[in-house]
């Protein structure tokens, strides 16, 4: 009798433990599902925001050869009255306008590569994905009056996926330039340089912005935290930033020094 007393709560306590586990192991798959809903998200909402900024870019990109043409037509109607057009004028005119639309091909393809989904992993030059960001930033930060300095001279090749590499890039530039603007600062400096050290590939990002408040600096890199004002940013960008970091097999931390902030990756070769 014991023996059956004992067995019937071994087993009522065998389906408690059989309902208590399904039912975790249901709580951990809702977990995971709505983790993944969560990044899927977020970088939606980083793409857009980074969508936003690009097209601003690009805007200000266009400007000035438009401009040019523009320019270069009302001379043309001029010139034509006073009669100084021949052959050399409409040849340096036709000249002078293949360059101006050069610059916006190269922009417009940029962008589309800039966007275009490429889950293949690759190697890369560092030097040339920062210079392909600053081909569509280029006039906005000298708008904005801020340098842009690629201190590194030699190249560096990391292996994984270019255009979320130059996301990283540009998510981490763009705060700066938001910060500056914010701040009112007159010199604006932003200083880029990548090495190898210690078995691995080095990438510093440092501005001369004021820096991170201390109050946020631990949480900076966790989505939905900002600096910035609840209706101009979404705390995103830099939490992508460390998941493309992570893909990349590396890290990204950050900390004040000097007059600003700088942002580091490392990728262990």
């Amino acid at each position: 009798m014991l023996l059956d007393v004992f067995l019937k709560r071994y087993d009522a306590h065998q389906k408690e433990l059989d309902t208590l586990n399904y039912n975790l192991e249901e709580r951990v798959r809702d977990e995971v599902n709505f983790n993944k809903s969560n990044q899927k998200k977020y970088e939606q909402q980083a793409k857009m925001a980074a969508m936003g900024e690009m097209m601003d870019a690009i805007a200000h990109q266009w400007k000035q050869p438009l401009n040019a043409v523009s320019m270069m037509s009302d001379m043309l109607v001029s010139d034509f009255k006073s009669g100084d057009v021949n052959q050399i004028y409409i040849d340096n005119l036709a000249n002078d306008t293949q360059i101006q639309i050069q610059h916006m091909i190269s922009t417009l393809n940029e962008f589309r590569n800039f966007f275009r989904p490429k889950e293949i992993k690759e190697n890369f030059g560092i030097k040339r994905c920062i210079q392909s960001v600053m081909l569509l930033i280029n006039d906005e930060f000298l708008h904005n009056n801020i340098s842009i300095n690629i201190i590194s001279k030699r190249e560096l090749l990391i292996y994984g996926i270019e255009n979320e590499f130059k996301h990283l890039i540009l998510n981490i530039i763009n705060n700066a330039k938001d910060a500056f603007n914010e701040r009112d600062i007159k010199k604006r400096d932003i200083n880029i340089k990548f090495y190898k050290k210690n078995n691995s590939i080095n990438l510093d990002i440092q501005d001369n912005a004021g820096g991170i408040p201390n109050n946020v600096i631990n949480d900076i890199f966790k989505p939905e935290i900002t600096t910035k004002k609840s209706d101009e940013g979404t705390g995103i960008g830099l939490y992508m930033s460390m998941q493309i970091a992570q893909k990349l097999g590396g890290s990204l931390s950050v900390k004040n020094i000097n007059d600003g902030a700088c942002f580091s990756l490392k990728i262990p070769l």
